[in-house]
């Protein structure tokens, strides 16, 4: 089973859920408290949580605008939790979220059994990541720059609105994430007068709601927006590939730009255009973020030891004839109805005008608009793409010279 759900998760066009498959992950056997008492009798340090007010609305939750809790995994159980008393519930003005977090950071009884195999990719050195987070724990649209990426829901569910890559969402690298390419557009709680601009999507919009035991897989450079509905858990994998190469110039060209707007600046704009765990790596030396840069040219790994794969050598009729040879239940997502595009998007802005939300950017004055529609032009893919073009015509001329 593993070959063919190998070929059909690097060939797919569309993304697609697996219901009720059987992972059978030796440290999930039993429930969330029994993994997170787990945790935290193994831990050296409180795992640090991302916080959020749920009525912070005017722009998407940016990263950047969270702050951090120190607390063990039974505290954010008893605190966030879907378990909570009704009376905390209703004083309950924040999210929290453990997210984001390499398996090398956990305890490794947390992730005992955790493995690729069945999917088709054994060769997966422990590159996967955890994604703990209580209701409205939510990630900003976006889309990964490198690999597909195959999510599975352990605890809770989780709700994913997906996009395919040439829908029209407004690009920006403010805040600046390496691999990733968020979008200005809010999911979380679209302005109610600003709908008619959302619902020019709907053709192009897809969404599932993941529960336990499912599995989904995002195709390459597909956006998503994606919102716990209660405590929810997954694990996922970015199966790294051929093409990963390319993109990495790609990236390689929009830090350096970064880089030259981010040095000399204040610590305050610093935290606006970076994403918090990019504060550090910005400052690497010049030239070895060169070094990289030339490797890239040249299209050549800066990870020899990892397994690259090759897509979209099937047809989308022999993936399909794939599917139905698995044994597996698999589905294949279609474009939303009208109808629930609307309503979501209608339920979400209702958000933006509750009680005590929070409309108001106190960010207005961080950075000039002018210069932030500059470092988004220069850094928008079509640009990088250019300067790319240019850069090959050069080194194909200095060849000859």
């Amino acid at each position: 089973m593993g070959s063919n759900l190998r070929d059909i998760i690097l060939n797919t066009r569309v993304p697609l859920v697996l219901k009720d498959f059987p992972v059978h992950w030796e440290c999930f056997d039993g429930p969330l408290t029994e993994w997170c008492t787990r945790y935290d009798k193994e831990a050296s340090n409180l795992p640090a949580f991302e916080s959020m007010r749920i009525a912070d609305c005017e722009t998407p939750q940016w990263e950047r605008k969270r702050k951090q809790i120190n607390m063990t995994m039974q505290q954010f159980l008893s605190d966030y939790s879907n378990n909570e008393t009704e009376e905390k519930k209703e004083e309950r003005c924040d999210w929290a979220a453990y997210q984001y977090k390499r398996a090398d950071e956990l305890p490794a009884s947390c992730l005992q059994g955790i493995d690729f195999k069945r999917f088709g990719f054994a060769d997966h050195q422990n590159d996967y990541s955890f994604w703990l987070g209580s209701k409205y724990a939510n990630t900003p649209c976006h889309y990964d720059t490198y690999g597909i990426n195959i999510v599975v829901q352990v605890y809770g569910s989780k709700s994913w609105l997906l996009f395919p890559p040439e829908t029209a969402l407004q690009s920006t690298r403010i805040p600046y994430e390496e691999s990733s390419v968020y979008c200005l557009e809010n999911f979380y709680a679209p302005a109610p007068n600003k709908l008619s601009h959302y619902e020019q999507f709907q053709e192009q919009a897809y969404h599932c709601l993941l529960h336990p035991g499912d599995v989904l897989i995002v195709p390459r450079h597909w956006w998503h927006y994606v919102e716990a509905v209660e405590t929810s858990l997954s694990v996922n994998y970015w199966v790294p590939l051929k093409t990963d190469l390319d993109f990495t110039l790609d990236e390689l060209i929009v830090k350096h730009v970064i880089e030259s707007f981010v040095k000399g600046e204040s610590d305050q704009l610093k935290k606006y255009l970076l994403n918090p765990n990019q504060l550090e790596e910005i400052v690497e030396r010049a030239s070895l973020l060169f070094s990289q840069f030339e490797r890239a040219v040249h299209n050549q790994s800066t990870d020899g030891k990892r397994q690259l794969w090759d897509t979209e050598y099937m047809s989308q009729s022999e993936v399909s004839q794939a599917i139905s040879s698995t044994g597996v239940r698999i589905r294949a997502l279609d474009v939303m109805p009208k109808e629930a595009y609307t309503l979501l998007l209608k339920n979400n802005s209702m958000r933006h005008d509750a009680p005590g939300a929070s409309n108001q950017n106190n960010e207005d004055n961080i950075i000039s608009s002018t210069l932030e529609l500059l470092i988004n032009s220069m850094c928008a893919p079509r640009s990088i793409a250019s300067i790319k073009r240019e850069l090959f015509r050069r080194l194909g001329q200095s060849k000859h010279l």
